[in-house]
């Protein structure tokens, strides 16, 4: 080989290294522009993040003012209260570009789980019966919805008595897993899974039943019904004689605003014209303020939100405990 061909042949292989080298730091510089590129977009969101936060604590705050100034108005509760009146559009002077829904529920509107231990009055364990059977839930029937109290009055009650449909630790050791019955109060609505008779479709709902899940509560046990705040659902099942006429009958004129101030008697429901006399509710299980409020806060800014869900106890003296906060 000649001092030609040689000079040749080192030229090309210097060529080719030259093309990996520049082919290598392209490859770097292009992955290296992916990472800044991914930590700027991880950067942005955090920071995005933060901000959903701040927004969700502050709706949190908001309701709890609104909570304060209807206690100062009124000592008891109607849809024309501050908390039951928040809209978004009253806060789009806290941010810009960030939409905030708060939403504040009276759970005293509700029925109680708790309220089903030992010693239950017969009148509100009927409230349950005709609330269950009344079609609109994934249950078979009476003797169903009768086992069904009778297995979450012996989870509830401290005792080892088993009633005539329930059960206690002994028949729930047999299941896969195992496990014992709590003997104490519920603590959350998804508890009642684990207690036999309880299916996903009546607690959830599924294509054809809604769920019970958004009428019921863990909070309070001493069986009263706010009649200011109860669904139609609650309201259908206070009397055997009810339907789902005057139970639509009642809600119309509570939200009437020209009736706003007759709310502040347990009795209001006589007023309603053409109310059937044969319907009678029982004044010992009626109120009409509320003790536990449900507060739900969504943050939402372009593709980012965050949510916050709690539990606050306001009490007759207008103090306020939050018993419970996740935020996600």
């Amino acid at each position: 080989m000649n001092r030609e061909q040689r000079f040749g042949k080192q030229s090309g292989i210097a060529l080719v290294l030259t093309l990996l080298a520049i082919s290598f730091l392209v490859a770097v510089t292009l992955q290296l522009m992916i990472t800044v590129d991914r930590q700027i977009t991880v950067s942005v969101a955090q920071r995005e993040q933060v901000r959903l936060d701040g927004m969700v604590l502050a709706g949190l705050n908001l309701a709890r003012a609104a909570l304060a100034v209807d206690r100062r108005d009124n000592a008891f509760e109607s849809p024309q209260d501050a908390w039951a009146t928040l809209e978004p559009k009253q806060f789009a002077h806290l941010s810009e570009d960030v939409e905030l829904e708060v939403t504040v529920s009276d759970l005293s509107g509700r029925l109680q789980v708790n309220a089903l231990k030992s010693g239950v009055k017969e009148e509100y364990r009927q409230i349950w019966l005709r609330f269950l059977t009344s079609g609109r839930f994934a249950i078979a029937g009476a003797k169903e919805a009768e086992d069904l109290l009778d297995a979450i009055a012996d989870w509830i009650d401290e005792d080892d008595q088993e009633r005539h449909g329930g059960a206690e630790t002994p028949y729930y050791q047999t299941l896969q897993p195992p496990y014992v019955c709590r003997n104490g109060p519920l603590v959350t609505v998804e508890e009642l899974l684990l207690v036999k008779g309880m299916t996903r479709a009546l607690l959830f709902g599924d294509a054809e039943h809604e769920g019970i899940a958004n009428y019921i509560t863990v909070q309070g046990d001493n069986g009263m019904v706010n009649l200011n705040t109860a669904p139609l659902p609650v309201l259908q099942a206070l009397s055997p004689d009810m339907t789902e006429k005057w139970a639509q009958e009642l809600i119309d004129y509570r939200q009437d605003r020209l009736h706003n101030e007759l709310l502040a008697q347990s009795g209001w429901y006589r007023g309603v014209s053409g109310f059937p006399i044969s319907i009678e509710f029982s004044n010992e299980m009626l109120v009409v303020a509320g003790l536990y409020f449900e507060v739900r806060v969504r943050a939402t800014l372009n593709q980012f939100s965050r949510t916050g869900t709690g539990i606050l106890r306001r009490d007759d003296n207008g103090r306020q405990t939050l018993l419970s906060w996740k935020q996600e």
